[in-house]
């Protein structure tokens, strides 16, 4: 990294007034790092502001204070270390510098949409759905807590990601109308299923509802040990199953639709199976999307936008958002009031958006539909969704 590189990230964290927090984390390739992340923000300590550095590894945590003008050294010793991204946030903007594999140091400055306060708060504690104290035994059991009790370091991320899917699901106050019934639940593509376990937890043990929940994938080694997890927990309504998402036929239609992470078109499939049953929320937050990309790559480039078509990474990123839209409008037009939220901040997980959708009314939306073929015709391409639908649903795409 270079000097004048190594100056703007000292003075980003260094501006009292407008600093907020910095995430070193990841390491170069070649190297080695001691620390998975290191933490910087502003304390506040009997009346003074100092800067917190916390340092964290696979088996602790370290924190240490400084005062603002003695800091800079502990702020030179890492940027000396050889860490892949650093990630700062100021009150009107954040600074992403990424670490190429071939050493080129990547640097993005994105404004906030809205100002961000800075928390001088020592040891704060936040409002988590998921606490150390009442999630203990899950937690324990799906690996994210160590048998004495703490988050393990190298889980911080899932947890913070699970807390906010929480939060996202809590946002929609969509339970409210299962007090006095069973709510059902499918978790598409559940992998190492921490999301599928936690929304049980979150219906059964904090909510109190009656809540049946399967998740299903095809590697029918994790789904072994996940139905050994949930007879240990003594969840008898928490099951899992091996199959694809297209072969699945519960027994009950589904009230509930999840599909995180679920590779490429095996997030359309599970849109189109929630759509089928009508089910009244779905949650979907896409993964790896490649099948549009290669439609786009097949027709000729709208000339106004031909500087995106020459650089791979920006075609790729333009690619996703189309997905993401094409996905969003369609749910509309099946009449699902549907929002495009962002999961967890990107320092979490590069793949940080949430489709987040509750069905409110019949499919057929003629403004929805209007604008999706627009569209569809602007790129001259044609949607997976829309062709797994069939043509039950083509009268309105």
């Amino acid at each position: 990294m270079e000097q004048e590189q190594k100056k703007q990230i000292r003075e980003r964290i260094l501006t009292r007034e407008t600093f907020v927090r910095a995430i070193f984390s990841g390491q170069q390739k070649g190297s080695t790092v001691d620390w998975i992340k290191v933490v910087v923000r502003p304390v506040e300590i009997k009346g003074a502001v100092q800067l917190q550095f916390s340092y964290f590894d696979e088996k602790k945590d370290i924190t240490q204070n400084y005062e603002v003008n003695k800091a800079a050294p502990k702020l030179n010793e890492l940027l000396a270390l050889p860490f892949r991204n650093i990630f700062i946030e100021n009150t009107t903007s954040n600074l992403q510098v990424n670490v190429s594999k071939k050493g080129k140091v990547l640097i993005n400055e994105i404004k906030s949409a809205a100002p961000v306060a800075v928390d001088l708060t020592h040891n704060r504690q936040k409002n988590r759905i998921l606490s150390v104290d009442n999630a203990e035994p899950f937690l324990k059991a799906v690996g994210i807590m160590t048998q004495d009790g703490r988050i393990k370091a190298d889980m911080q991320r899932k947890y913070t990601q699970i807390n906010e899917f929480l939060r996202l699901v809590e946002d929609t106050d969509f339970f409210e109308n299962f007090k006095d019934k069973p709510v059902h639940v499918v978790d598409f593509g559940c992998g190492n299923a921490y999301l599928t376990f936690a929304i049980y937890y979150y219906l059964h043990d904090i909510l109190n509802l009656n809540a049946h929940v399967t998740g299903v994938d095809v590697k029918s080694d994790l789904i072994e040990r996940h139905q050994q997890k949930a007879k240990s927990l003594g969840w008898s309504q928490l099951t899992f199953e091996v199959g694809q998402i297209s072969d699945f036929q519960p027994e009950t239609k589904p009230d509930v639709v999840l599909a995180l992470h679920a590779c490429d078109t095996a997030t359309d499939d599970a849109l189109a199976q929630a759509i089928q049953w009508q089910s009244e929320l779905i949650l979907c937050a896409p993964c790896c999307q490649h099948e549009l990309q290669v439609q786009l790559s097949k027709v000729p480039a709208p000339t106004p936008l031909l500087p995106v078509f020459h650089d791979g990474i920006l075609f790729e990123r333009m690619g996703d958002v189309l997905t993401d839209t094409f996905r969003a409008a369609i749910l509309r037009i099946m009449g699902y009031r549907t929002d495009v939220t962002q999961f967890v901040p990107i320092e979490h997980t590069a793949k940080n958006l949430m489709i987040r959708s509750v069905k409110t009314s019949p499919a057929g939306n003629v403004r929805w539909a209007e604008e999706y073929k627009n569209l569809k015709a602007f790129w001259q391409v044609t949607p997976y969704l829309e062709r797994v639908l069939g043509d039950q649903y083509a009268e309105f795409l």
